[in-house]
């Protein structure tokens, strides 16, 4: 496989860092590194710059981990994020600054809220609400986890694409391809090039790669992150559509999550996703997250576009 043919894409804004040697200007390390480098211009105004990437626009997980950091740098440290939710509003370029401003809503005793609001030159990209309180002890329960087989039994989604890589087309190469931040290891098999009417539900496994450092925001803005991925492509599958066909535009329209009990993402965490309806060129999924002691640690919602149209997109994501 010439991978190359598939860095940056059409008009990548980064396409021009590519070598032979590099197919994929997406640099895991950088990105962990710098990510949540915010820079406050003013109070409870943040900045961030953008990353060498080789996608046709900015990952949804990344931008709904920046603004939950950016609301949750503007809270008292004795309150930790309890749920978010938000709505993309316009894809991002790769290669913009964006600019997140948060508005401090309520400060109580026990709960914060804050509205965020992130653009890209006056263009909006989000809009979140995100809460926070304190912790409480008190009385608690957790759904069981579905029964699925060890992590270490299954194969990684890496070596999955690595067998498929030729097939993919230029405008999805470089999500799939790029070098990733999370060992992904899917339960079901995973669909591609898929003709058939799919059960509504599926499981993966995932960790981050390495260790991550930090207290627990650090895992919370890292869980958002992974979130984004796999649960609208879940509600695709039970209509017969296939995310790798050309002529279906997709995009993420809103997400939400609620942290329910405390974890570690670079350890075994299991997304058991399911999609209750679809229809009306939109798909619905939602998941739930369990540690690997069986404890639902938090739950998340995202509806997105499911557009079949006539004609192949060529350039867009």
């Amino acid at each position: 496989m010439d991978g190359s043919r598939f860095a940056g894409g059409p008009n990548g804004a980064y396409a021009e860092h590519v070598t032979e040697a590099n197919p994929y200007p997406d640099d895991p390390r950088e990105e962990r590194e710098r990510l949540f480098d915010l820079v406050e211009t003013a109070p409870d105004r943040f900045t961030v710059a953008p990353l060498e990437s080789g996608l046709l626009r900015l990952f949804g997980g990344a931008i709904v981990a920046q603004c939950l950091d950016a609301a949750r740098r503007t809270v008292p440290e004795d309150k930790i994020a309890h749920s978010l939710h938000a709505y993309y509003m316009k894809p991002g370029m790769t290669d913009a600054v964006n600019e997140i401003e948060v508005t401090r809503e309520t400060d109580g005793r026990s709960f914060a809220t804050r509205a965020v609001r992130m653009k890209q030159d006056d263009a909006p990209l989000m809009r979140m609400m995100a809460s926070f309180k304190v912790d409480e002890d008190g009385p608690g329960h957790s759904m069981p986890m579905p029964c699925v087989p060890d992590p270490e039994t299954l194969e990684p989604l890496v070596d999955i694409f690595a067998r498929f890589a030729d097939e993919l087309s230029d405008r999805h190469g470089p999500f799939w391809l790029r070098r990733q931040q999370i060992d992904w290891r899917p339960v079901e098999p995973f669909p591609f090039r898929n003709r058939q009417h799919l059960d509504p539900s599926r499981h993966f496994w995932f960790r981050f790669k390495g260790t991550i450092d930090g207290p627990h925001h650090v895992h919370q803005r890292w869980l958002a992150y992974a979130s984004d991925m796999h649960i609208f492509q879940t509600g695709l599958g039970p209509m017969g559509l296939d995310w790798s066909d050309d002529r279906m535009q997709t995009s993420s329209l809103d997400h939400a999550i609620w942290f329910h009990d405390r974890f570690r993402v670079d350890e075994w965490l299991l997304y058991a996703l399911e999609s209750p309806a679809g229809g009306n060129a939109l798909a619905f999924g939602r998941g739930n997250i369990f540690r690997r002691d069986g404890t639902c640690v938090a739950s998340v919602s995202q509806q997105g576009l499911a557009r079949v149209l006539n004609e192949k997109r060529e350039g867009k994501l």
